[in-house]
């Protein structure tokens, strides 16, 4: 099986990340409290100006240093083991941009992926929704969150929705809700089985 995984908010809990960044962030710059925790990446009602700041402030922090979720790595290295191929698919953050910035984001992303042990065959670096890398990429399953790209990648594979706050009223045909990487485990090995 050809496996899709997403990082943020799959193999780490960016949500409470921001919940806790964004809230410092407007307390130091004297902005509005988060309007809506349960809205994705636009809890705040930002500038272009602003998010680019915050960015700058916290989010490279973010990527370097987040901790991976419980048990990921070891979930990943038994279904790699498996012969499942593992296929990291992501749009963070400018990773797309021939940049500074995307060439450095790339590296952290690279970088934190070995700290955490998360094994993986192939890393692509995705424009939203997602749909052309993994029709380029056959894959089988793609475990994501985005409440953005999850309307988008059902019409393509069988999808692991990871619940979060900001998905919890999504539901798609093609779509299975879990809740943690020994949940995605069961649930892959019972796709097996079909």
């Amino acid at each position: 099986m050809r496996i899709g995984i997403d990082i943020d908010g799959v193999l780490t809990d960016d949500d409470t990340y921001r919940l806790d960044a964004m809230a410092k962030y407007c307390f130091e710059n004297n902005l509005p409290d988060i309007e809506n925790p349960y809205k994705y990446e636009n809890k705040c009602n930002w500038s272009k100006e602003i998010k680019e700041d915050y960015s700058q402030k916290y989010f490279f922090e973010y990527i370097k240093n987040a901790p991976a979720r419980k048990f990921a790595a070891e979930v990943i290295e038994k279904l790699h083991n498996e012969g499942n191929r593992i296929i990291i698919i992501t749009a963070r953050y400018k990773t797309q941009e021939d940049s500074k910035i995307g060439e450095q984001m790339r590296n952290d992303t690279i970088c934190w992926l070995n700290k955490n042990k998360i094994i993986f065959d192939e890393i692509c670096y995705a424009h939203c929704p997602k749909t052309k890398e993994i029709q380029e990429k056959n894959i089988d399953v793609m475990i994501d969150d985005s409440p953005e790209i999850l309307p988008e990648i059902v019409k393509y594979t069988k999808t692991l929705c990871f619940d979060n706050r900001y998905n919890i009223n999504l539901q798609y045909d093609n779509m299975i809700r879990v809740f943690s990487w020994y949940d995605i485990y069961s649930k892959i090995k019972n796709m097996e089985k079909m």
